[in-house]
């Protein structure tokens, strides 16, 4: 069996399951967002839904699937005048934890003969969300992200999911695992590829699915929380040495992505793992004040 190393964009994404349900609601029932905030996968037991996304709408009746995913408005009605039951799951995929990818997955908004086994695995997901034990929760997450890549290879629009690099993109993301300390900006980037910044940017959010700028922050926060979990460097060298002008600049950026500071992420790893926590105190609470 060949060795395979598991890098690029969709092996480094994360999936989380937000959420899953098994309602019955009323003939009038409907939900209207601004913005549809994750990936969704419902299939209708019963009644009628009409699924709106963006400039896309479908009908979905029993059996059907139907597939909101991120980033427009969105509408969910019960039509036919029945109540109407549903079951599914809301997920997301993340890259580095911050950089939502869900809605490159390609799937249409309405399956109408949905292949059995990733039902199956959506039921299941269901039913193991019923429960908040450990064992349970994780069952639950796995039978969703299988149900999930069973509709990406069935349904997916290859078309419009980063597959195979372009080779100037690849001297760009390299340039960005190597120099996460230096001051990297698109003119810099664009030059590894050989391409104009203008160029080099459309290029890059066409391959990766983000902007490089982004994708840029986000490698940085992910591999300096790696640090502050598995290093003794204090808080201030390590942004420092993933590209951040200052301690408070990463703490501002790191609070923003991930919602604590990263004094209190060291001290949550700490005691998870039963290790003592890294770092000296003294510099690590006047971070956490810029915090």
């Amino acid at each position: 069996m060949a060795h395979v190393d598991h890098v690029g964009t969709w092996h480094e994404a994360s999936f989380r399951l937000v959420e899953t349900y098994d309602v019955t609601v009323g003939a009038d029932w409907r939900i209207d967002l601004d913005v549809q905030p994750y990936g969704e996968i419902v299939q209708v037991l019963s009644g009628c839904c009409r699924f709106v996304l963006g400039e896309q709408s479908a009908d979905v009746g029993p059996g059907e699937l139907g597939i909101l995913l991120p980033g427009v408005a969105r509408s969910t009605i019960a039509v036919g005048g029945e109540p109407l039951r549903f079951a599914g799951f809301g997920f997301r995929v993340e890259l580095f934890g911050a950089v939502e990818l869900s809605g490159l997955l390609g799937l249409p908004i309405r399956i109408a003969a949905p292949d059995g086994a990733a039902v199956r695995l959506l039921h299941e997901a269901v039913r193991s969300g019923r429960s908040p034990s450990p064992g349970s929760a994780l069952r639950a997450r796995g039978h969703a992200e299988l149900a999930t890549a069973e509709l990406v290879d069935r349904h997916g629009d290859v078309g419009t999911v980063p597959g195979s690099r372009r080779p100037e993109i690849e001297a760009a993301l390299g340039l960005m695992e190597r120099d996460l300390s230096e001051d990297l900006d698109i003119a810099t980037l664009a030059r590894s590829a050989n391409l104009s910044p203008k160029h080099f940017a459309r290029c890059f959010k066409d391959v990766v699915g983000v902007p490089p700028m982004a994708y840029l922050q986000a490698l940085r926060l992910s591999r300096a929380r790696a640090a502050l979990a598995t290093t003794r460097g204090t808080a201030t060298a390590i942004a420092v040495e993933h590209g951040f002008a200052d301690a408070a600049h990463f703490s501002r950026a790191f609070k923003r992505t991930y919602g604590l500071t990263p004094t209190h992420f060291r001290r949550l790893s700490a005691s998870s793992s039963g290790a003592p926590a890294y770092g000296r105190p003294a510099q690590e609470s006047s971070l956490q004040a810029t915090g």
